[in-house]
C-alpha cells in the first residue's frame, strides 16, 4: 500500500536521499524545506514541494495535512565551520523536530521517523547526543507511533577527511585505532523507508565495513593516489579547541567536542548496506580533479 510522506529536512544530503527511496519504493513524497531554489534542483522527484522553517511553528500549519507518515532530517549541521550556523544541537534540531511533531498530531498523522545519531552511554551528556535524543524522549511522551534510526555516521559527512587528505596531513588521535562504520547516506535512506514502514520502534545502524579510523585515512590517500600521511596529535588539543570555540561559536565548539569523543572510541553498530567509504572516496576524489 502506498503511502503518503511528508520528508522534513529534505534539501539535505540525506533528505534528498530518503525522497528518491521512497518514490523508489512507489509512495507519494510531499519535500519540505526552508530554502525554495534549494528545494526544487534537490528535490525534483518529488510529488508535491513546501517551504517552511520548522524552528517557525506558524510556517508549519498545514505541511503534514492529508499525509500519513512524517519523516524528518531536520538538524544544525555538522560542517564544523561557524557559516553553517551558531546555534547548538539542542537549540536547533530539539525545538524544530518538536514543532514538527506537534503539527503532525494536529495534522492525525499516523506515523513519525526520526533520524537521531549512535552513542554509547558515555556520550550521552554531549550537546550534539541530547539535542537528537530530547526528540526522541518528546516522540516516547508524544500520540504518535514512531520509528526512530541511530546511524553511527554518514559518508556525506566524511568529505572534508579527503579535503584534508588532498592537502597535506591528517590529524590521527591515539594511533587511529578507534573502530567504526559509517553509512552510505543512500543506504541508510533504504534503511530508514523500510525502518518507517516495519514494526520496530528504535533501530541503530552503521554500514558494512567495521573500520579503524586509520583505515579510512588510508582510504582516503588511496583514493587520490597518495600514500598515508598522519600528524598524531593528543586528543585534549581537540578537546580543548571545542572549548575555546563554544563562546565565539557554540555549535562548533560543541561539535568539536563530540568528534574528540567518537575519534577516540569504537562506535560501531550492526552492519547495512553495500557501499564502502574507498568506493565513497574514488568517486569524489574523481570530482575534486575535474
Amino acid at each position: 500500500m502506498a503511502e503518503r510522506v511528508l520528508v522534513a529536512g529534505a534539501t539535505g544530503a540525506l533528505g534528498r536521499q530518503v525522497v528518491l527511496a521512497m518514490k523508489h519504493q512507489g509512495h507519494f513524497v510531499r519535500a519540505l524545506g526552508r530554502d525554495p531554489n534549494r528545494l526544487e534542483s534537490a528535490c525534483s522527484s518529488a510529488d508535491e514541494r513546501v517551504v517552511a522553517n520548522a524552528l517557525r511553528p506558524a510556517t508549519l500549519r498545514g505541511v503534514s495535512n492529508g499525509m500519513t507518515m512524517v519523516f524528518s532530517t531536520i538538524g544544525a549541521s555538522v560542517i564544523p565551520m561557524p557559516q553553517y550556523g551558531y546555534a547548538t544541537f539542542s537549540k536547533v534540531d530539539t525545538p524544530a523536530n518538536l514543532n514538527l511533531i506537534r503539527e503532525a498530531e494536529r495534522s492525525g498523522v499516523s506515523r513519525f521517523g526520526y533520524v537521531s545519531t549512535f552513542a554509547t552511554p558515555n556520550l550521552q551528556h554531549l550537546d550534539f547526543v541530547k539535542g537528537h535524543e530530547q526528540v526522541v524522549e518528546a516522540l516516547r511522551a508524544s500520540s504518535l507511533d514512531y520509528r526512530v534510526i541511530r546511524p553511527t555516521g554518514l559518508f556525506s559527512a566524511m568529505e572534508e577527511i579527503l579535503l584534508v587528505a588532498s592537502r597535506g596531513l591528517l590529524p590521527e588521535f591515539q594511533g587511529g585505532l578507534a573502530r567504526t562504520n559509517p553509512i552510505h547516506d543512500a543506504d541508510l535512506a533504504e534503511f530508514c523507508v523500510n525502518a518507517l514502514l516495519g514494526n520496530t520502534r528504535e533501530l541503530d545502524v552503521g554500514g558494512p565495513e567495521p573500520l579503524t579510523r586509520r583505515q579510512i585515512a588510508e582510504a582516503a590517500y588511496s583514493a587520490i593516489g597518495k600514500t598515508l600521511k598522519t600528524r598524531r596529535v593528543p586528543v585534549s588539543v581537540l578537546r580543548g579547541a571545542g572549548l575555546l570555540m563554544r563562546p565565539l561559536c557554540p555549535r562548533v565548539g560543541h561539535l568539536f567536542t563530540f568528534i574528540s569523543e567518537i575519534l577516540v572510541q569504537d562506535v560501531v553498530a550492526p552492519c547495512y548496506g553495500t557501499r564502502t567509504i574507498g568506493a565513497f572516496f574514488r568517486e569524489h576524489a574523481g570530482k575534486m580533479s575535474t
